[in-house]
């Protein structure tokens, strides 16, 4: 909003099929105030939003996919030399993996790198494995994938002991529920085919993507304790909460243990 009065952007976050006729009716008003800018998460073709963009020469439907292989590992040495970072293509990949290819959380770990190395764009450092090692997001307080992961399999005693240890007005709590919903994204069209009656292991095993061995029994585990619609109020309920962290003064660690012990709890009723 200018100070001064003017021309206004409206922000919409999430767009949710609740502004369908709302946004209908704008795209056919003759003119309008102000532009919109609506974000919203993965849509079907057959999203009657989508299809409200797409129909119109007043809109433009815009997708926006994470990089991965060479194109992530691109991103994470193109952003780390603004921090002075200079980074193999290997070490960037590993970066990228442990992240979730999520541009945010790799600028929080590559400051974190640049502060430990004592690196800057005057005075550029080379980062290695035994710095990711030290300060990166496999070590425990950054352990991101974990604490998502324990809620979904309903490990409620170990994901108390690791809340425990995150430090007090940390900034872990956006980068876990990401990882709680890049989690969600992958096991939603998963349970989705099994409850059209395919087999775990044949889904597992089609999935696309190959799963890492060691998380296969846990994949497999979540599968059989979450439903299609389970899955979707989780992704629903960490929407909610990753908005309600950015746009008030909530405390995060708290507000963060507070849901991931309830899905905890949820999962361990279904085992």
């Amino acid at each position: 909003m200018s100070l001064f009065g003017g021309k206004r952007l409206i922000w919409i976050e999430p767009a949710t099929k609740e502004i369908e006729g709302a946004a209908a009716d704008l795209l056919e008003a003759p003119r309008t105030e102000s532009p919109v800018v609506a974000i919203a998460g993965s849509l079907a073709k057959s999203s009657a939003l989508l299809k409200l963009a797409e129909g119109s020469q007043a809109a433009v439907a815009y997708a926006s996919y994470a990089p991965e292989g060479q194109d992530a590992e691109r991103m994470v040495s193109d952003m780390g030399r603004r921090f002075g970072l200079k980074i193999a293509p290997t070490v960037a990949a590993r970066i990228a993996d442990s992240t979730g290819n999520d541009q945010a959380i790799v600028a929080q770990e590559l400051q974190k790198l640049a502060l430990y190395l004592d690196a800057s764009p005057e005075a550029p450092k080379e980062v290695d494995h035994g710095a990711i090692d030290a300060v990166g997001t496999n070590s425990g307080e950054g352990d991101f994938q974990r604490l998502a992961d324990l809620a979904l399999d309903g490990d409620v005693g170990e994901l108390a002991r690791e809340l425990a240890r995150l430090p007090s007005g940390g900034s872990e709590a956006i980068p876990v529920i990401r990882s709680l919903q890049r989690r969600l994204l992958m096991l939603a069209p998963l349970r989705a085919r099994m409850e059209r009656g395919e087999r775990v292991d044949a889904v597992l095993t089609s999935s696309g993507k190959p799963l890492f061995f060691k998380e296969k029994a846990k994949v497999q585990r979540m599968l059989s304790m979450w439903s299609a619609e389970g899955l979707a109020t989780v992704a629903e309920r960490a929407g909610r909460l990753e908005r309600t962290l950015m746009f008030s003064g909530v405390p995060d660690r708290e507000a963060l243990g507070e849901e991931l012990l309830a899905i905890a709890r949820k999962a361990r009723s279904s085992r």
